[in-house]
Order: C-alpha cells, then structure tokens, then sequence
C-alpha cells in the first residue's frame, strides 16, 4: 500500500513506466521460472535413463562374474564407468548382499549416497548431491545380483546454470526492449499534459509571458491549451509596457554608477570608489581594533609603451594589468586604477606586515612577466609598490595614503620591480625579505656568491648472479656544482629563497652563466690530476628561454676546453612539459655541445615517458623522497619507484645517480636495484674546493676511472 501512494506521487507519465515496466518484469520472471523447472525436468529424465542404461549394460556384462564370483573381472567390468566423467561409485552385490566388484572414481571427494542391495528396491534416488539407480542383474530370467551406480550432478548443474543465465539474459533484453516501448506508450498518454504543467512552471519561474502552449491530445486538453494562451496574451501585454519602463530607469542609474565609480578603460573602480573603500576600511580597523592595508602601485615603463606603440596599446596593457591585478588578489581586496598607470590596493581583513608583504611579492612577480599587445611583443613592463599597514605605519587615512605613495618611490629608487614597506617613522629596518631583494642583484659583483661540491660516488659494481658486491670504499666520479650566499647582514640565505627570486627578476641568466664558467674553471684544474673527473651544473627554467643564452652556455664549455660528456647540466622535469619543436632544438643544441643533459629529482614532477623518448636524455637522478625509505623493513612506494626509475634509464642506455643517501642500507638496496651511482651525507657534505681537493687525493679517498 505504501509503494501504491508513493507511485501515485509521481507524474502520469512515470506512473504508466513504472506500472508496465513492473508488469513485464513479472511476465519475464514467470516465463523463466517456467523454462529452468522444464529443463530441471528434463535433465532429471535423461540421468535416469542415462543412469539405467548403463546399469544395464553393466548388468549384462557382469552376469556370468557374478555367477562364478569373480571379484577381479567385476572390478574390470566396474573400471570402464571410469569413460563418464560424472560416475562417482558403483557396486556389484550377490543376492546374499555381498560387495563382488566396486569402482570409485579417480579424486572423488565424497559420495552423496551410500549404496546398500537393500535399496534395489528403489530403483532411481534423486537428491541434491547426486543419483544413484539401481537395476537388478539376470541370468537366463533369474536375479544373480544388483548393480548400483551413483553420478554427481556437476555438469547437470552447468547445463542448468547455462540454461538459467540464457534464461536471465534473455529476460534482460525483452525487459531492456520493453523500455523504450512502455515510454514510447507513456509520452503518447500523458505528454500534452507534461508539456503544459512544464510550460506553467517556466512562467512561473521565468516570469516569461511571451511563451505559448502548442500541444495537441484529446479535446479537453486542446480547449485547455487555448485558454492557457489566451491568459497569456494578455499577461505579455502588460509585462512589456512594465518592462520597458524600468529598463529605461535601470539603465540609467547604472549609467550614473558607472559613471561615478569604475574607469572606463580597465573596468576597475576608480579613485571616487577608492576613496570610499578606503575610508570605510580604516573606520572598521579602527572600531574593531584590527588593521587595514593600502598598496600603491606605479607601472615602470609605461610611457615608453605610450611613445612607441601608441595609446591604444597603452590602454589595452593598462586592461591587461588590472586582469593580472583582479585573478593575483582574492575577490575580496579592493583594486583600483586611480589615473593614468597607477593602481591602489585596499586589503581590509586584517592582514598583518608579513601577510602584507607577500601579497605585494606576487604582485610584483605578476606584473613583470611578458606582456603581449596584439601581435607584439610589449616593452619590458614592470611594478613598483609602496605599502603601508594601519595603524602599525599610519594613524589616519591620509598619513596611510601618503606613506604607501612614499613607499612606492623608495621602491623607485632602489631599482624598480620591487615593493616597499612602510614602517612608523621610517626608523624600523628593512625586512629580511627586503634585504634580499635588494641585494640580489649585487651580489654576484660583491663577491658573495661561491660554490661548493657535492661529491657524486660509485658505490659498487653488480656482481653477475649474486648479490651486488660494495667497492673497498665508494670512489668519487663527479661533483654537482651548488650555489651559496653569504649575505653581510641577514647571513647564509637559502637557494631555495633566493633562487625563486633571480629567476622572477631575469637575474638568474647572469648567475647562472658565472656558475656554469666557474664550475668548468674548478674542473680544469681538478682534471689535470684527475683526467675522468665529471661536473654537475643545474639550469634555470630562464637559460632556456632564449637562443642566445643557449649560445653563451655553449661558447663557456667551448672556451673552458672541456670534452664532451664532461659537463652535464642538470633539468627539472618541469622544463620538459614543453614539447616544442623550438625546446627539442635548444636541448639538441646543449647536446651538440658537449654537454650531457639529467633529469633532477624524477619521478616528482611532471614524469611521462613521452619526453624521455623524446628528448636527449644521459641521466636520471633518483629523487631523495624515493631513497629516504628504502632498506627499511616491508616493501614501500618508494621502493618500487626506484626500481622502476633504474629499470628506465637501463632502457634508455641513461645512467641512474641517486641523491639523499643518508645510511648504508640505503646504498645497499640501491645497489640491490642495479643503481651504481649515489651521492648524499652518507659519502659526504657538499665541500669547498680545499675539502674537495682532499677528498680526491690519496690517502683520503681513491679516485676510480670508469668503465
């Protein structure tokens, strides 16, 4: 009863699916019903005939054995039911109700039956585990004996199983092809009524009145139809005069909103809104106790843009900063052009100095990428922010806006491309993040850069069926070349703050190329003692970006006198995204060069046997996050990458290095893998050139000539 009022819940259309489709269901399941208990039948005949027949044959067979009691032929004449499969025992008894002959068959687990003489009265038992008959045995019109035979019912239950999956599957499709034609029925039925319910419904959540009914059925339904139009008709009469009349006031107060608070040129709000919004955001940091932020932003360049390309191209990049300004910032933050090429930022949630900082960091990194004006390629465009936090650097919307533009012109003045950050009477120091930034570019001409050396090691040599077999100690074949900086106030910075950083504000190029030279001076040298010595360089994302950086990474190894081989530049696998004829061709030509070409920390990146197969690939370096687990006990992740790892590069004929090897069961397990080559703590630090020198010379490590 409750799946009746459920039903009638639903629409007509579904009701009359649901009904037949239920209909036919239980026609499909009756009809096989009918087909499996008919061929039950059936199978349950056959066996039985089957079943006597055999019996007689054996019967017959086993007469005159029975008659002298020869217990050796009638196991014989038992042993031929071995021809069926299905036969699992048979006996032959005296009339006394002795067992003359027995046959079980071969792997038999068990019997269904017991056979006894004292069932020959039986004739044919049938349960669920097998049949047993049992048939007499005559000698010229006199029982001699009875012979009893039992047959499992495996292959009975297959043709069964067969039957009733055909019987399953064949009601699947009648019940699959009833589906459409029950629909088919429904729509015919109850579609000029669903038509109508829908077309009310759309009006009322549309507020549509220009649509129409146009449905055809039974005459009620047509009359139905024409007055729903009719009412209609009348409704679009009066929406229209309606309409028109608050487009024209709408349009209108949008025009003077526009008017009043965005640019026209980039869709921004403009300074009217930005005074409001800062306003009201120094109001609420100043009645809830929290703080509010102003970054003020000048473009560098702009007017050159302006001069050379024209004020439509001016206009179409000051558009394409306020894009790059609106997908950096959350949707929260107030953005603005204020005039001409400067923009303002309000951040009002709170934000503290640091928070500040960092929004103004990818600000600046946003803004200096390339710009693309049409067809050309713009003036290098970049950024200078000035911020300032309220109230920790202002007490007052004025003293905010003043300091943030001071701040943007501090930031002028010591380069460009970069933030400033206000402080409370400019007494505070610099940020560490500051600090950096400013000194980055100097750098390189102040001597603080250098270089130290991470020792790259042979750790053993396979050793053919059995297991690998560790060198006397692990001997040194290269170095990869680090960078350093030491900087005078804030101390060592880490590559990974300051690499970032060179490579946002093209500066990379430059130290790159110093590393590159230096890292082939030091090998010269090392080469005159050591003439097999290799050296490891790491390349920026940046150095591949041009053909003339690729032809000064050519002409250093060139000027250095180096073999080919000797140098290998090392590849994040990001680099190796792009495809390109143009990337396949600046690769191609490092390799001409000489130089061998690693893929760094694979397998954690953007790993596909696309690139391998495309690019020039001599090494894979086995990431630390693949090392760190191995040689402990149960199979990791990690263990099976870095097979798969070594398995790789053996099928590219590419050497295998792994980094981060801390213990020697780390190195064993690698060298249980067939990687040879290792570098981490475990061998050494990376050293300065003195500890280098001693690590290759006798006593304190030997240096081993590879293969």
């Amino acid at each position: 009863m409750r799946a009746l009022l459920s039903l009638q819940r639903h629409t007509i259309r579904r009701q009359i699916t649901t009904l037949g489709l239920v209909l036919t269901a239980g026609v499909l399941l009756m009809f096989g019903a009918g087909m499996v208990l008919h061929e039950a039948s059936n199978r349950q005949q056959t066996l039985q005939a089957t079943l006597a027949i055999e019996a007689d044959i054996i019967g017959s067979n086993s007469a005159a054995a029975i008659s002298f009691g020869n217990e050796e032929e009638a196991n014989e004449i038992l042993a031929s039911l071995a021809a069926w499969p299905d036969v699992r025992q048979a006996r032959l008894f005296l009339p006394d109700g002795r067992t003359l002959g027995r046959y079980s068959a071969a792997g038999a687990d068990g019997s269904c039956h017991v056979l006894r003489p004292s069932n020959a009265a039986i004739g044919f038992d049938m349960r669920w585990c097998g049949a047993a008959v049992y048939q007499p045995v005559r000698l010229h019109g006199q029982m001699v004996g009875v012979v009893a035979i039992e047959a499992g019912l495996d292959s009975s239950y297959r043709a069964m199983a067969g039957t009733v999956a055909f019987s399953l599957a064949l009601a699947a499709v009648a019940f699959l092809a009833s589906i459409p034609l029950w629909r088919r029925v429904s729509a015919r039925v109850a579609e000029p009524l669903s038509r109508l319910v829908e077309l009310t419904d759309r009006v009322s959540r549309e507020h549509d009145f220009r649509l129409r009914a146009n449905v055809s059925g039974s005459h009620e339904v047509d009359a139905l139809a024409s007055g729903f139009n009719q009412m209609m008709h009348e409704l679009q009469r009066r929406d229209e005069r309606l309409t028109h009349e608050l487009h024209q006031r709408r349009q209108a107060e949008l025009r003077l909103n526009d008017l009043a608070y965005f640019d026209p040129v980039t869709g921004l709000h403009n300074r009217h809104y930005f005074r409001e919004r800062i306003d009201a955001a120094v109001a609420r940091a100043a009645r809830d106790g929290g703080r509010a932020a102003m970054l003020y932003i000048d473009l560098d360049g702009f007017k050159q843009v302006n001069d050379t390309l024209g004020h439509d191209s001016g206009d179409q990049l000051l558009r394409e900063v306020g894009r790059r300004l609106t997908d950096t910032l959350r949707r929260s933050d107030g953005v603005c052009r204020l005039g001409g090429d400067e923009f303002a930022v309000i951040i009002d949630d709170d934000s503290d100095s640091r928070q500040v900082e960092t929004v103004a960091a990818k600000l600046v990194e946003a803004l200096a990428a390339p710009y693309r004006l049409g067809q050309r390629q713009a003036p290098a465009i970049s950024a200078s922010i000035g911020a300032c936090v309220y109230p920790d650097g202002a007490r007052d919307r004025d003293a905010l806006m003043r300091r943030a533009d001071g701040a943007m012109y501090r930031a002028k003045e010591r380069g460009k491309n970069r933030y400033w950050l206000h402080h409370e009477g400019g007494l505070e120091p610099p940020s560490r993040r500051q600090l950096v930034e400013e000194s980055l570019d100097g750098a390189l001409d102040r001597g603080e850069l250098r270089l130290v050396f991470q020792p790259q090691f042979l750790m053993g040599e396979p050793a053919a069926g059995a297991a690998p077999a560790p060198a006397p100690a692990p001997a040194v074949f290269g170095f990869e070349a680090l960078l350093r900086w030491t900087h005078p106030v804030v101390g060592a910075v880490s590559p990974a703050e300051f690499i970032p950083l060179a490579e946002t504000t093209g500066a990379i190029e430059r130290i790159g190329e110093w590393v590159l030279r230096e890292a082939c001076a030091h090998l010269v040298r090392w080469r005159r003692r050591h003439p097999h010595l290799q050296m490891s360089v790491n390349l920026s994302a940046r150095q591949l970006a041009s053909d003339e950086s690729i032809v000064r990474l050519a002409e250093v190894l060139a000027h250095s006198g180096l073999p080919a081989g000797a140098v290998e530049l090392e590849l994040t696998e990001s680099l190796l995204v792009d495809r390109s004829e143009l990337m396949l061709g600046r690769l191609g030509r490092l390799r001409t060069a000489g130089f061998g070409l690693a893929i760094d920390d694979f397998g954690t990146g953007y790993s596909s046997l696309a690139y391998l197969d495309s690019f020039p690939i001599t090494t894979l370096k086995i990431d630390r996050a693949f090392v760190n687990k191995l040689g402990e006990s149960g199979a990791t992740h990690g263990d099976a990458i870095a097979r798969a790892i070594v398995a790789i590069g053996a099928a590219l004929r590419a050497d295998v290095i792994a980094e981060g090897i801390e213990t020697p069961a780390q190195a064993q397990a690698l060298l249980g893998m067939g990687c040879r080559r290792g570098q981490g703590y475990l061998f050494a630090r990376p050293l300065d050139e003195p500890e280098a020198m001693a690590l290759l010379d006798p006593p304190a490590r030997r240096l081993l000539q590879p293969a």
